[in-house]
């Protein structure tokens, strides 16, 4: 608490220090009621536990882990919300890359960071699926 703001205050994990740029989790819960911040925190605690696991479960070495196909098979031709999508299309990293290299002019850092988080989360629930021409 910093002058009857609450914070939420959590450490990461060490085997999960390489996917964070913090040792620590910090931020303003932006509340001076008791009540109010323990909610906050007990939903953001959840959240964090969650995600975590779900980045443990990525990282399990399994047995032939190589060997698994990550969205659809880019050699035939399928569908992907009912519109077509030929064996030449990007798929969603790739589009994220190619925005990229088109955007980097006088772009900092963080626009690149944040281009790749937010489509990591897409491809994280979807997969790499190609997208529809």
């Amino acid at each position: 608490m910093k002058e009857g703001i609450y914070y939420f205050n959590r450490r990461v994990p060490a085997d999960l220090h390489r996917h964070y740029s913090s040792a620590r989790i910090s931020y303003s819960l932006r509340t001076r009621s008791f009540p109010v911040a323990m909610a906050r925190a007990a939903s953001a605690a959840f959240k964090l536990d969650e995600y975590w696991y779900h980045l443990r479960t990525q990282d399990a070495d399994l047995p032939g882990k190589h060997l698994l196909r990550h969205g659809l098979s880019r050699a035939a031709p399928a569908t992907a919300g009912g519109q077509d999508v030929t064996a030449d299309a990007l798929t969603l990293s790739e589009a994220v890359l190619t925005y990229l290299r088109l955007k980097r002019l006088g772009r900092p850092e963080t626009f690149h960071r944040a281009a790749h988080r937010s489509c990591g989360y897409v491809i994280d629930v979807c997969g790499d699926q190609p997208l529809p021409n």
